[in-house]
């Protein structure tokens, strides 16, 4: 019987060492804070700054055929830096400036292409569709309407 209160005791204790560890030093373990918000910027051409994504590649759905393509868009640059970009990064080449933002946009691209079935991009307007859906993709990382048009540079399938 002493066994088992020493038991009760000493797991009572731990319990409270525990909650009171992650209240005093951790509490946001102990609420969910909602994703940030991503604000809308309306698109500008004018001072819309040129990202280009190259080599997105990936099997299509059903892993019998392959797709390739690189990927040009405009961006607006509030909307560049709030997602964790660099302007002067973006205008120099390729990329948006940051390597876990540019990893973030292929590997959401890949998951598309990998979600796409071939027959998608042999239909007619398939590739339009295909087109909307990287825009979309496009629009939940940088902010609702801060996206200029999406063009491919080059896109092979097979």
């Amino acid at each position: 019987m002493k066994k088992i209160l020493l038991f009760v005791i000493i797991f009572v204790v731990g319990l409270g060492a525990g909650a009171g560890g992650i209240i005093t030093l951790e509490p946001s373990m102990l609420s969910k804070t909602p994703p940030p918000v991503i604000q809308s910027v309306p698109f500008d051409a004018k001072t819309a700054v040129s990202v280009s994504e190259t080599s997105i590649q990936s099997n299509l759905a059903g892993n019998n055929h392959y797709v390739s393509f690189d990927l040009e868009f405009s961006v607006m640059p509030a909307a560049l830096t709030s997602a964790g970009g660099t302007v002067a990064g973006a205008a120099g080449g390729s990329g948006t400036g940051s390597a876990q933002l540019d990893a973030q946009i292929r590997n959401q691209l890949i998951a598309l292409a990998r979600s796409t079935p071939y027959s998608l991009f042999s239909t007619s307007g398939g590739l339009t569709v295909f087109k909307d859906e990287v825009s979309e993709i496009l629009q939940s990382i940088f902010g609702p309407g801060s996206i200029g048009k999406v063009y491919f540079s080059n896109l092979l399938t097979q």
